[in-house]
């Protein structure tokens, strides 16, 4: 049994959408396109990568099967890298409410999913092509700052104002991580 089905996601057949996290930032990417580049939007003005992402766009849009394959064995690892640089900001955003809260993100079959758990209930935030799991994993590994065989790190993160004490786990073979969120902190200028 799949671990995300009908219930725990958004749409009712994900297959037949494409890939859900990346489909919806590939639609956002493509409409700021049309906009100057005082009117875009944070991570939509990376000019050197628009041959990226107006490829993935376009087998998005034709046939999104065709998307994974582009991604596991047509890009280059920095190309993969800069897809998920492009998107971790994002995920690193998620307005949480209560602590702690947890991020898993795994591979299964063709799919990274990413569920998060908090206050007692999993949620399931979409899923990213399998072939962006080692580059997510080498993401966390490198912004973070692990060592070789380091497989654990507390840090601090902040995104869109939000500072927060996390814990990282990394997982074999960079399959995907366990980011645990254990307590929000003030942000700077903020009263503790």
């Amino acid at each position: 049994m799949p671990l995300i089905n009908g219930s725990m996601s958004a749409r009712k057949h994900p297959l037949e959408l494409g890939p859900d996290l990346l489909a919806r930032y590939l639609a956002e990417y493509a409409q700021s396109r049309q906009m100057s580049d005082m009117e875009r939007a944070w991570g939509f003005g990376d000019d050197g990568f628009d041959k990226v992402f107006t490829r993935l766009t376009g087998a998005l849009n034709t046939d999104p099967k065709r998307l994974n394959v582009i991604l596991a064995s047509e890009l280059t690892d920095a190309e993969r890298s800069h897809v998920i640089e492009s998107l971790a900001p994002l995920i690193f955003a998620l307005p949480l409410r209560t602590y702690p809260a947890e991020l898993r993100a795994f591979t299964e079959g063709e799919r990274f999913i990413l569920v998060l758990s908090h206050a007692d209930d999993l949620e399931a935030l979409g899923y990213l092509p399998a072939a962006l799991a080692g580059s997510f994993s080498n993401y966390l590994r490198r912004v973070f700052s692990f060592k070789t065989k380091q497989r654990k790190k507390e840090s601090i993160i902040s995104s869109l104002g939000r500072r927060r004490e996390v814990l990282i786990t990394l997982l074999a073979d960079n399959t995907g991580a366990t980011i645990r969120f254990l307590g929000r902190l003030p942000s700077h200028g903020e009263e503790p």
